[in-house]
């Protein structure tokens, strides 16, 4: 009875909220991961976002009271109360497709959103290594920027100059930043003046081919550039080709790899290729046929388990980064007419 009478709205607020938004952000991420899955077995990605949750909740209270005369007794009597809690919760999806969508996810990534993420306090070696195809002609992986290719890529020089970079980074001797209005590029990376011989800044600029004693380095859109001298060329990738060069991460297991439903890279050997060559501190699944008790987020396809580790911080950012980068550029685009609802009542 005393919970009937102090049960009102902002306490189902307080219970319900928490719930909601820990289970949409939750399958989030598990739709994410199921995405870079499917690309993984070269099966098409399909997005279904929850565009709104809408929830009626109501209360009923009531109290009886009851009593007994007896001819000869004692008078007794009764007290009782009742609560009901029922909740209607009304989900509404709509399906990410159509031309604006996939236009979006085909579109190379602005520059400016690049540095829109490295000043946010990204990891510029995190950044640029899922988001570039190259920079100065130096190759990350362009191959594996689509189905998983039959053959090792080329990126070893690029993440060397990107581990470099990294570094400085970290000591704070280097930043992107935005150039004003006419100058010819829209940004550029810096270095402290004065650093010319440190070990680092040499290698960065070694492998870049970029003038030795500069300090300052405009950066301009493009693909195939040179170097040599105070320009540097990026080559973005698309949100779909970055979402395509982390599912090589994605380790299938070893029964789907011998039946053939999965790519097996060679290298120059014709080894087979560990792609942890290329994305080690950047992204990895693992895969099982049992649920795993570890999983930060899970999911569950083709008779296995896919699951990133709840202590592998570097694929859990970077997880976070694409989810950055799809709320950025892939942006909800839903096809008029399509949304799909239903109702739920408990």
């Amino acid at each position: 009875m005393l919970f009937g009478c102090s049960y009102h709205g902002p306490d189902a607020l307080s219970i319900t909220r928490p719930e909601y938004n820990v289970v949409i952000q939750r399958t989030n991420e598990q739709e994410l991961l199921l995405n870079l899955v499917r690309l993984r077995y070269r099966d098409t990605p399909y997005f279904l976002s929850v565009e709104k949750v809408a929830s009626s909740v109501e209360f009923s209270r009531g109290m009886s009271a009851s009593a007994l005369l007896p001819a000869g007794g004692a008078n007794s009597g009764s007290l009782s109360g009742t609560v009901m809690f029922s909740e209607k919760p009304t989900v509404f999806y709509s399906p990410l497709d159509g031309e604006k969508f996939v236009r979006k996810m085909m579109t190379p990534l602005s520059l400016d959103m690049l540095v829109l993420l490295v000043n946010s306090g990204w990891s510029v070696e995190r950044v640029l290594a899922v988001t570039l195809h190259e920079i100065n002609g130096i190759k990350n992986a362009p191959t594996a920027s689509g189905p998983t290719p039959l053959r090792e890529p080329e990126f070893r020089d690029f993440r060397a100059a990107l581990k470099h970079l990294r570094v400085l980074q970290v000591r704070k001797l280097v930043e992107l930043g935005q150039l004003p209005e006419g100058a010819g590029a829209s940004m550029e990376l810096r270095f402290v003046p004065g650093v010319e011989n440190d070990e680092d800044v040499r290698a960065f600029k070694r492998i870049l081919r970029l003038n030795p004693q500069g300090n300052r380095y405009k950066i301009v859109p493009g693909i195939g550039g040179v170097g040599g001298g105070d320009v540097i060329t990026f080559a973005t990738r698309s949100l779909i080709a970055s979402m395509n060069y982390l599912s090589q991460g994605v380790e299938a297991p070893p029964v789907d790899m011998e039946a053939g439903r999965v790519t097996r890279t060679l290298d120059h050997n014709n080894l087979p290729f560990d792609w942890q060559d290329m994305l080690s501190g950047i992204f990895r699944v693992h895969s099982s046929q049992i649920e795993p008790d570890n999983a930060a987020v899970g999911v569950g396809y083709r008779n296995a388990w896919f699951w990133i580790q709840d202590n592998d911080l570097d694929t859990k950012a970077t997880f976070s980064l694409l989810s950055q980068l799809l709320a950025l550029q892939g942006s909800h685009t839903p096809v008029q007419g399509t949304n799909i609802n239903y109702s739920i009542s408990r």
